[in-house]
């Protein structure tokens, strides 16, 4: 392939807002979290004790919720559309799993074209929407109906709740790691994360299905 030079825009500013919130939003609710379900002083320090981290995990997790809520209602069609492309998977998108992108060394193979996000990043997305709607579901009843729903209901939320926490935090480390520290993928940070844009050779090679796209519409 020949070289491509230059830069496309990926993620637009308010989508950008809209993970950073979301992300410092969702560290606060695991530092908190964790310091709860195991009784770590030296994180209540940081909050100024136990009731402070308790009121901090707690409005947070207002922003956290309300955050997504009003980017979606300001751009509905735009986030049709994301919903659409990680709900769109192909032959492409399963081929790509079983060498996982080229990013597991011991997997060989051919990396078929992908679109703007490929099949691991639209297992991610599904993930996460999964993974907030339940700590909606079960955060909110243990916060505001805590005294009026039974309490069989009130620890299968606990429980569901602590779960979905922790394969959420594996999930966004994974995450972090892939789009941040990974040498054949850590460009892409600066896409969502600062500007918005990322290498045009990077997305023609990487994003084959979507970069052509983009080149048909111009």
């Amino acid at each position: 392939m020949s070289e491509i030079k230059g830069k496309v825009l990926k993620h637009d500013s308010q989508t950008r807002i809209m993970h950073w919130i979301h992300l410092i939003s969702f560290l606060l609710l695991g530092l908190t979290g964790i310091a709860f379900y195991w009784d770590i002083g030296i994180i209540y320090k940081i909050f100024g004790g136990p009731a402070n981290a308790s009121l901090v995990h707690r409005w947070t997790a207002v922003v956290f919720t309300a955050g997504p809520a009003i980017y979606i209602l300001l751009n509905f069609e735009r986030f049709s559309k994301f919903i659409d492309t990680i709900s769109s998977f192909t032959k492409d998108d399963f081929n790509w799993l079983k060498t996982m992108g080229g990013y597991v060394p011991f997997l060989k193979g051919d990396i078929p074209p992908q679109d703007k996000y490929n099949a691991g990043q639209k297992m991610l997305g599904w993930l996460v929407i999964l993974g907030c709607i339940l700590f909606i579901l079960t955060g909110f009843p243990m916060w505001i109906w805590r005294h009026e729903v039974p309490a069989v209901f009130l620890n299968i939320c606990y429980t569901i709740h602590f779960w979905d926490a922790i394969i959420m935090i594996l999930a966004v480390a994974g995450h972090f790691f892939l789009a941040a520290i990974h040498p054949k993928s850590r460009v892409e940070f600066s896409s969502m994360m600062i500007d918005g844009y990322v290498d045009a050779e990077f997305s023609a090679h990487h994003n084959e299905k979507w970069f052509n796209k983009l080149q048909q519409s111009q």
